[in-house]
């Protein structure tokens, strides 16, 4: 024969909470201090000054089943124990805030969408090792500029197409190809303290007018 569960009273009133601990909850209650346990439903995270509700069984446990008020200025808490799974079936999630929102992890964060939208005013990125993956990257930016002590790039094909090229090498500009073609439509200048051209098998200087000297 099953045993019969003997109903127990469940009072509930008003408390104020003097102080936290692992695992409880110390509330003064109407007639005396108790240890409860916050409530799985409660997800604000009970503080000293707290106005909660309290819930007592008669010789049994006593809950915290909700945080009612708290003083002025004091930040809100929400915290479980354990995994965390915000979902919507229908409809999006926003999050909003007036003064800023801080995201604070000690393992990896991912985010996983079909596209991912980021628009700002100012935006920074400080990271010690950056790894970017990807098909395509195109960019539309008014002005760059790069300060890096080395750069390596590994390059199949290069194309450019500017209107002006100003470049300033302080000391060594080396170049090495299988081949060289330079081409200007009008001038082409090369001057230097010194200037050498060589050859292993033929060098030839061809213009309708050539000046040596």
């Amino acid at each position: 024969m099953a045993a019969r569960l003997r109903a127990r009273a469940v009072f509930e009133e008003f408390g104020e909470v003097v102080g936290v601990r692992p695992g409880a909850v110390r509330v003064r209650a109407a007639l005396a201090e108790v240890d409860a346990r916050r409530a799985v439903s409660c997800l604000v995270e009970p503080a000293a000054g707290d106005r909660v509700l309290l819930a007592i069984e008669e010789g049994g446990d006593a809950f915290v089943l909700a945080v009612l008020e708290r003083p002025e200025g004091a930040p809100t808490i929400l915290a479980v124990d354990g995994d965390l799974e915000l979902r919507t079936r229908r409809g999006k999630v926003t999050v909003a805030a007036q003064q800023g929102i801080d995201v604070a992890a000690g393992a990896p964060v991912r985010v996983a969408a079909p596209a991912v939208d980021v628009t700002a005013v100012e935006g920074r990125l400080a990271v010690q090792v950056l790894d970017v993956f990807g098909a395509v990257v195109k960019a539309e930016l008014g002005k760059v500029k790069t300060l890096a002590r080395s750069v390596d790039t590994v390059i199949e094909r290069l194309s450019q197409r500017v209107r002006r090229s100003y470049r300033t090498v302080e000391e060594i500009d080396q170049v090495r190809a299988r081949q060289i073609d330079y081409e200007a439509q009008g001038n082409a200048r090369l001057h230097g303290e010194n200037a050498l051209v060589t050859a292993e098998v033929l060098a030839k200087v061809n213009g309708a007018q050539v000046h040596l000297g």
